[in-house]
C-alpha cells in the first residue's frame, strides 16, 4: 500500500479542509477558542455570566475527569461523551480486509432502527478532526460537501475531489484502509442509538449515519454532529453540551436561533432540543452553501451587520449604561495594572457619550458564514439573497454597534492572515473605520466604538481569570491593552484604500 502514501495525505488533507475552522493551528487561539492545557491537571470552576443574554451567575464544575482533558487523544475524548458508561470506545481498526462501506449495526435491538458505526478518520486516527461516515457511501458524499465563506480556491477544490473520491467506494477502501475507526465493546446503549430511536419517532428515519466534527481542545470544546438518513441526506446538524459549561453555550445559541431574522440574515432552525443522559442535544437544520462565494477577506455587508443588530434591543444609550459595561465592571477586581490603565483610557472618552447598541453575534468569521456567490447580498428578482450565519454560542445583546466588525477583521487578519495579534489588532484599527462609516456609525464615535471593542477582548480575557482558568493561551486582551495604551493613531487620521 505504499504507492497510496501520497493519496492517503492528499485526502486527509482535502477531508479536513471541508471544516469548518481555519486551515490551521498556529498556536493561537481567539478569545472564545481558548485552549485548556492547565486546566486539565487540576479542578477549576467556572463562573458564567452573560452580560447581556440575560443568564444568571452561577458557578459551574469543570473537573479534570471531564471529557475535555486533553492528555488523551480525540478518539478518548469523544468516547467518553458518546458512552459515557465506559461501555464501549472508538479504537483505529487497521485489520485487513475489512470494507467499511455498508457495514451498520442495529440499534436498540429493534432491525427498523440502523446506526452505522464505522468511520474514516482524517487527518489520521490519532489526530483525528473529522469522522467520515464509512457505512454508507452516499453518506461519506453529502459529509465532505461542505463550504463556507473561509475557503480559497485550494481548499474548495479539494474538498470537491474528496467528494469526487467517495463516489468510488473501491477505491476509497483501498486508499483509506488505515484510516478506519470502529466501536470496541457494546455499542448498543449510548449516545447515538438513543439519538436515533428519538429521531425514528420524530422524523421517521430507519437508518442513521453521523459524520463528527472534532474540534481543538478549548474551553468550548463539543463534538458537532452531521446527521444523515437513509439517503445519505443531511436531516440536520446536532451540538451536544457535555458538560455545565457547554451545556450553556449551547442553551444561548438555541435562545437566539430561535428569534425571528430578517433579510439578508438567515439562521439554523433549531428543530429539537433534548436531554439524553448527561448531555443536551441541539439539533439544527442544516444551511444550504454554494461552492463559489464572495471574496473571504471582504467584510460582511452592511445590511447583515444590521440585521444581526436588529436581533436584539436598539437604541442610543450612555455607554457606561449598557448591560455590556455592567459585565465588564464585573470582572475588573481582577484586572492587572496595566489593563485597569486601559480601559480607564478608554473610559476617559466615553462616560456619558449616547452610543448605538444591539445585538451582536459574537464570532462573526468567515468559517462562519455561508454567502451567495459574488456579494454577500446578492439580489435575486429584486428580492436579497440569505446569508447564512451559524454558531451563535457566543451572542448577546446591548453591544455598541460595530463589534461584529472589528471582529470579524482581526480574525481574519490571525486566522486567515496569519498575522501575530498585535498585528491583526492594527490591520482591524485600519479597515475598521471605512466599515463603521458604510454602518452609518457617526463619525465623532468611530474611534470610540474601535476603543470598546478592544476592552471587550480584555472583558474576555478578565472574565476566564476571574473564573480561575489558564489565560497564559489567550493573546488578545493583553495586546488590547497595549494598543489602548499606546493608542489609536490610525483611526485619529485620514485613511486611504487599504488591500485586503
Amino acid at each position: 500500500m505504499r504507492r497510496f502514501s501520497g493519496l492517503r495525505e492528499w485526502w486527509s488533507s482535502a477531508a479536513t479542509s471541508s471544516i469548518a475552522e481555519p486551515d490551521s493551528d498556529r498556536g493561537r487561539r481567539s478569545h472564545c477558542d481558548l485552549s485548556e492545557r492547565s486546566a486539565g491537571r487540576g479542578r477549576c470552576r467556572w463562573v458564567a455570566r452573560s452580560s447581556c443574554s440575560g443568564w444568571e451567575a452561577r458557578t459551574l464544575d469543570y473537573t479534570a475527569g471531564n471529557p475535555n482533558r486533553t492528555d488523551d487523544d480525540p478518539l478518548a475524548w469523544l468516547s467518553r461523551i458518546l458512552w459515557p458508561d465506559r461501555g464501549a470506545r472508538l479504537v483505529a481498526d487497521r485489520r485487513r480486509g475489512t470494507r467499511p462501506i455498508g457495514g451498520t449495526v442495529v440499534a436498540g435491538g429493534n432491525d427498523q432502527h440502523r446506526v452505522g458505526f464505522r468511520w474514516w478518520a482524517a487527518p489520521n486516527p490519532s489526530e483525528a478532526r473529522i469522522l467520515i461516515p464509512a457505512t454508507s457511501s452516499r453518506a461519506a458524499r453529502t459529509a465532505v460537501r461542505r463550504y463556507h465563506d473561509g475557503f480559497d480556491l485550494r481548499r474548495r477544490l479539494r474538498s470537491m475531489s474528496a467528494e469526487a473520491l467517495m463516489h468510488v467506494p473501491d477505491l476509497a477502501f483501498r486508499l483509506l484502509r488505515r484510516n478506519v475507526v470502529a466501536v470496541s465493546g457494546s455499542s448498543s446503549d449510548g449516545l447515538l442509538t438513543d439519538l436515533m430511536t428519538r429521531l425514528s419517532d420524530a422524523m421517521g428515519i430507519r437508518e442513521l449515519h453521523v459524520a463528527i466534527t472534532l474540534s481543538r481542545p478549548k474551553t468550548n470544546r463539543k463534538p458537532v454532529l452531521q446527521l444523515m438518513d437513509q439517503n445519505g441526506a443531511c436531516v440536520g446538524w446536532a451540538k451536544v453540551g457535555w458538560n455545565d459549561w457547554t451545556r450553556v453555550l449551547l442553551a444561548n445559541e438555541a435562545d437566539w436561533l430561535r428569534r425571528p431574522t430578517a433579510p439578508p440574515l438567515s439562521t439554523p432552525r433549531v428543530d429539537y432540543q433534548w436531554a439524553i443522559g448527561d448531555s443536551d442535544v441541539v439539533i439544527a437544520s442544516g444551511v444550504l452553501a454554494t461552492r463559489w462565494s464572495r471574496r473571504r477577506f471582504d467584510a460582511p455587508a452592511p445590511e447583515l451587520l444590521r440585521a444581526i443588530a436588529d436581533l436584539g434591543t436598539r437604541g442610543r444609550v450612555p455607554v457606561t449604561e449598557t448591560t455590556w459595561w455592567h459585565s465588564v465592571e464585573d470582572v475588573m477586581g481582577v484586572a492587572g495594572p496595566a489593563e485597569a490603565r486601559a480601559v480607564d483610557v478608554a473610559l476617559s472618552t466615553a462616560r456619558e457619550i449616547e452610543i448605538e447598541i444591539g445585538a451582536w453575534h459574537g464570532d462573526l468569521t468567515p468559517w462562519n458564514m455561508m454567502s451567495p456567490a459574488g456579494s454577500s447580498v446578492e439580489t435575486r428578482r429584486g428580492k436579497p439573497r440569505p446569508t447564512h450565519v451559524i454558531d451563535w454560542e457566543f451572542a448577546a445583546d446591548g453591544v455598541p454597534f460595530g463589534f461584529d466588525l472589528c471582529h470579524f477583521h482581526t480574525q481574519v487578519a490571525m486566522e486567515l492572515k496569519a498575522m501575530t495579534v498585535d498585528d491583526a489588532l492594527d490591520y482591524s484599527a485600519r479597515l475598521s473605520p471605512q466599515g463603521l462609516a458604510r454602518l452609518g456609525v457617526d463619525p465623532a464615535h468611530q474611534l470610540l466604538v474601535y476603543r470598546l471593542y478592544l476592552v471587550e477582548l480584555i472583558r474576555r480575557t478578565l472574565r476566564l481569570r476571574a473564573a480561575g482558568l489558564p489565560v497564559h493561551d489567550v493573546q488578545h486582551g493583553a495586546a488590547a491593552a497595549r494598543r489602548l495604551d499606546r493608542g489609536v493613531p490610525d483611526l485619529d487620521a485620514p485613511i486611504g484604500p487599504v488591500s485586503n
